[in-house]
């Protein structure tokens, strides 16, 4: 680190770098600093207004860090250079909602009421808001239950578009509109539905 700390926050940002800020040096520190992990090294950001230890930090949907607390009653906002909104999975009505954009892997049929998945079976979940080159998987769940990551990243051929290929779990009560849900590094995405057998 540029400045050691103790009683700091550590927030892992979506582009998978991390931000250090506050703690306690010889005293309060208004310091903060990114780590890059592709690149191994630290670099300052913007100073907090307010010296801070035993602090919280709270990574916010928009991609901002809500840091409030610890020695201050006051809160204030980090922004990264780069805003990377929460995760978005798509839908066939394009509004989010609703049956989603969640393809029998290898084929263009949506796993729809009409052709409903099976337990075991490989879907493709196609979405915006993944961390390019990111090796945190996100986690999916179907019905409520975890559903195993196959692989994740951009899509090929379609810049800007992300795909996450998951099996279907076990023990799921079939349905024609059951909840697939998304959380990427803390932060979740809207939720829409498949069919299921």
């Amino acid at each position: 680190m540029i400045v050691g700390r103790e009683q700091h926050t550590a927030t892992l940002l979506p582009d998978g770098s991390v931000l250090f800020s506050g703690g306690h040096l010889f005293n309060l520190a208004t310091s903060a600093e990114v780590y890059d992990p592709i690149k191994g090294a630290f670099t300052r950001t913007a100073s907090m207004i307010y010296g801070r230890e035993l602090h919280t930090a709270t990574l916010l949907n928009d991609g901002r860090v809500l840091i409030t607390g610890g020695s201050s009653t006051s809160a204030e906002l980090y922004t990264p250079q780069v805003l990377i909104p929460a995760p978005f999975m798509l839908s066939l009505s394009g509004d989010g909602k609703g049956q989603g954009a969640i393809l029998h892997a290898n084929t263009s049929q949506a796993a729809s009421s009409d052709h409903p998945a099976a337990v075991g079976e490989a879907l493709e979940i196609y979405l915006t808001g993944l961390g390019d080159g990111s090796q945190i998987p996100p986690q999916v769940s179907i019905g409520g239950r975890m559903a195993e990551v196959l692989w994740f990243g951009n899509t090929p051929g379609y810049a800007g578009l992300n795909q996450i290929n998951v099996r279907v779990p076990a023990g799921l009560a079939p349905g024609p509109a059951v909840p697939v849900r998304l959380t990427y590094l803390n932060r979740p995405s809207n939720a829409v539905t498949i069919g299921l057998k």
